[in-house]
C-alpha cells in the first residue's frame, strides 16, 4: 500500500456512488408511491435518513481505504463532493429547490462520511496490528 492517496477520479467515483444510492431510493419512492403511501411518513423519512447515511458511509469508506493517511480528511472530501452532486440532482429534478432536503443531505452525507473514514482507519489499524 505504501504512501498512496486517492486521486480526483477516486473522489468523483465516491461522490457518484453516494448519489447513486440516493437516486435509486428516490426512484423507488416515485415508482411505488401508491403502495408506499400506506406507510407512515415518518417511517419513510427514517428509512431515507438511513439510506443517506449509508450512501455517505459506503462511498467514504471505499475511497478512504485507498488512503495511507488522513482518512478523515479523505472521507470529508468525498462527503462534500457527494453533497455538491446531490444539490445538482435536487435542482435538476425538483420544480423548486428544497432547502430542507439540501440540509438533510449535508448532515447525513457528512455523518456517514465520518463513519466511513473511521471504519476505514479502524480496518487499516487492525491489519497493521495483525501483520507487524
Amino acid at each position: 500500500m505504501g504512501n498512496s492517496m486517492p486521486n480526483v477520479n477516486d473522489y468523483l467515483a465516491g461522490a457518484i456512488l453516494a448519489n447513486g444510492f440516493i437516486w435509486i431510493w428516490n426512484l423507488i419512492l416515485r415508482q411505488f408511491r401508491i403502495p408506499l403511501s400506506r406507510l407512515p411518513v415518518m417511517l419513510l423519512a427514517d428509512i431515507s435518513f438511513v439510506i443517506y447515511l449509508l450512501a455517505g458511509g459506503v462511498s467514504a469508506y471505499l475511497v478512504s481505504r485507498r488512503a495511507s493517511r488522513g482518512h478523515l480528511i479523505v472521507s470529508l472530501k468525498v462527503s462534500f463532493l457527494s453533497w455538491l452532486l446531490s444539490i445538482l440532482f435536487v435542482l435538476s429534478m425538483a420544480l423548486k429547490p428544497i432547502i430542507g432536503s439540501i440540509i438533510i443531505f449535508l448532515l447525513c452525507l457528512h455523518a456517514g462520511g465520518v463513519a466511513g473514514g473511521y471504519f476505514a482507519l479502524k480496518r487499516r489499524l487492525r491489519r497493521r496490528a495483525e501483520n507487524p
